[in-house]
């Protein structure tokens, strides 16, 4: 009676060309950390697939069968990386409650933390957002600047129905000052450190937070 094939015998379906082996996600992970930090580095503009598979140490077919073209490459790091930074900034405020004062703290204790933990944010903001050629020029305010400036004027007008806050102080122009207070040390880290010598590592991210929220709660505060 004929021997029936083993497992180790039966033909193996051939892999697709270009299609990855089992177990590789890494690699894909990799890509968008690559990508993320090279875009910030040295722009969209300026990157290529090949440059960004070369640091994430994988092939270029990679970054094409995962990504197809850069345009891929960049969605993919707004939306796994970008995105959930952004979005734990809406849950800190979230769980801070309902007084706008602890609220507004949140968010600049969240903020300040997240910029210094990831230094590529504030550098790709600065390339990609604030550039007038940047790549997300136009879709980062819709996605994510938008959502988060009405929010905080949320908080502002409550904090002046309260009484919290002053009444005779536009909101939008609170907003302003709050942004600005949480970005400038780190899209000026380089000029914040050689010329005040003060770090923006994560190790200074509580200090500065208190320093903002000092500056900005005396100022917005309802005087007695």
């Amino acid at each position: 009676m004929p021997n029936r094939p083993t497992r180790s015998d039966s033909p193996r379906k051939p892999r697709l060309p270009g299609r990855p082996a089992a177990g590789r996600h890494d690699h894909r992970e990799a890509l968008i950390d690559a990508a993320r930090d090279y875009f910030a580095a040295h722009g969209y503009a300026a990157s290529s697939l090949r440059q960004i598979a070369l640091v994430a140490k994988v092939t270029p077919a990679l970054s094409h069968y995962y990504f197809k073209d850069k345009a891929g490459l960049l969605e993919a790091v707004v939306e796994h990386r970008v995105a959930p930074l952004v979005q734990s900034l809406g849950a800190a405020v979230a769980a801070a409650g309902p007084d706008p004062a602890a609220a507004l703290r949140a968010f600049v204790l969240a903020y300040t933390r997240t910029a210094a933990s990831n230094p590529w944010l504030p550098q790709l903001i600065v390339r990609e957002v604030l550039s007038n050629e940047g790549a997300l020029r136009a879709t980062f305010p819709e996605r994510f600047a938008g959502g988060m400036a009405a929010m905080l004027r949320g908080l502002v007008a409550a904090g002046q129905a309260r009484g919290d806050f002053r009444a005779d102080l536009d909101p939008r122009e609170i907003v302003m000052s709050v942004v600005s207070l949480c970005i400038f040390p780190f899209v000026a880290a380089p000029l914040v450190n050689l010329t005040l010598g003060i770090g923006t590592g994560p190790d200074r991210a509580e200090a500065l937070a208190s320093h903002h929220l000092a500056v900005l709660l005396a100022g917005i505060a309802k005087t007695p």
